[in-house]
């Protein structure tokens, strides 16, 4: 019998082992580890612009999660490709350069309805790593303010939830972001990689991205810049124009009073790591994250002179996970049943950047699902 354990134990330590090794993509031995334990992989989202080559070395070298960190197969980065074979279409600047503004429609009174909205085209794939693919989250926006110096930068972001509005967090439209940046005059649609005029990958070239002027935001009433809970942190940005359903731009669904969200459930965040403290990379980038217990969330926040409302949702707090790696502004994001994806949260704050213990904290769709509808419908006449 003591033999008969022994052998069992031995087996499962070896397949452990086993399980660890590896092989990078450059065919070299090694061990799946965490990805913030490999500096080879880790340095090369340093890079500026990140080559499509090395994305998809990044994303070949995947090989499993420790809990929600990704990990790798780690080993030297591959030589950079900086040739492309596919077909790279011109960037179209129509978008950017019209000032007309689009007339009424009355479509856009609401928000999209469920059977159109939350559509990833990316079906089956494994959700969860780090760079997500050129057709993933196509309702995600970016924001354009224009600075002192009449250049156009991007530090917030949203979704798209029809052809004329974008969700955001009330912080990227109104108080410190307009004194310390400039005023909000675009969005970008359909974007993955910031620094290249054409996005491709794998072969695949997306269409170009749709730039289209602001015309009016709305802050949520009840905020108010300085206040350390940043309450009712919530806005809705109206576009110059109805922006074009495509492959790459989509709507989001909204939550609302029939979802439900329970400690440890896995939401996501996604975006370019775009806040006020800078940005951290150029290419789209998603991560997993689990709801956190709001109770001792509360706790935590209340320790720094935050008292958090009911209408707040804490997520995250495992060590160097956290809503940098996504947008001010940003979703936060679930998949329902059936496939689709709902937006159940707007990236509103947190205790400094992945500090382990310290969820981030973001304003909830549903408890303000009734006001994003009410203001859509009494801006849009």
């Amino acid at each position: 019998m003591k033999c008969q354990i022994v052998i069992f134990v031995l087996t499962i330590t070896w397949n452990y082992f086993a399980s660890s090794s590896c092989v990078t993509p450059l065919g070299v031995p090694s061990q799946c580890i965490s990805l913030y334990d490999c500096p080879q992989l880790l340095a090369a989202f340093e890079l500026r612009p990140l080559p499509s080559s090395v994305v998809r070395f990044l994303k070949q070298s995947q090989c499993g999660f420790e809990g929600y960190t990704p990990r790798v197969c780690c080993g030297p980065l591959g030589a950079r490709d900086e040739t492309s074979t596919t077909t790279q279409r011109q960037r179209l600047t129509t978008e950017s350069n019209s000032n007309t503004v689009d007339p009424v429609y009355d479509e856009d009174s609401t928000p999209e309805p469920r059977n159109t909205c939350g559509v990833d085209n990316n079906g089956d794939r494994i959700y969860g790593g780090q760079i997500t693919d050129l057709d993933e989250f196509p309702w995600m926006a970016l924001l354009g303010y224009r600075t002192s110096r009449g250049k156009i930068s991007y530090q917030c972001g949203g979704v798209l939830i029809n052809r004329r509005y974008v969700l955001t967090a009330a912080h990227c439209i109104t108080g410190a972001i307009e004194r310390e940046l400039g005023h909000l005059v675009t969005v970008r649609l359909g974007e993955y990689d910031i620094q290249t005029d054409v996005d491709c990958s794998d072969g695949e070239c997306a269409d170009p991205p749709q730039e289209i002027s602001v015309e009016a935001a709305y802050p949520h009433h009840g905020y108010k810049d300085g206040n350390k809970n940043r309450r009712d942190d919530i806005g809705l940005v109206r576009l110059s124009r109805r922006a074009k359903y495509t492959y790459y731009v989509q709507p989001v669904c909204l939550a609302d009073g029939n979802s439900r969200l329970g400690d440890g459930y896995d939401v996501y965040v996604a975006g370019w790591g775009k806040t006020l403290e800078g940005s951290n990379s150029p290419i789209k980038l998603k991560l997993n994250l689990p709801i956190f217990s709001k109770s001792e969330c509360v706790d935590k926040y209340r320790t720094l002179g935050a008292e958090l409302v009911e209408k707040q949702i804490c997520a995250g707090g495992a060590n160097k996970q956290d809503a940098c790696r996504g947008d001010s502004g940003g979703p936060l994001m679930r998949k329902m049943r059936g496939g689709k994806w709902e937006s159940v949260g707007v990236v509103s704050f947190g205790y400094g950047c992945g500090r382990e213990g310290w969820p981030g904290v973001y304003t909830s769709v549903a408890a303000y699902n009734d006001w994003i509808r009410s203001t859509i419908s009494s801006t849009n006449v």
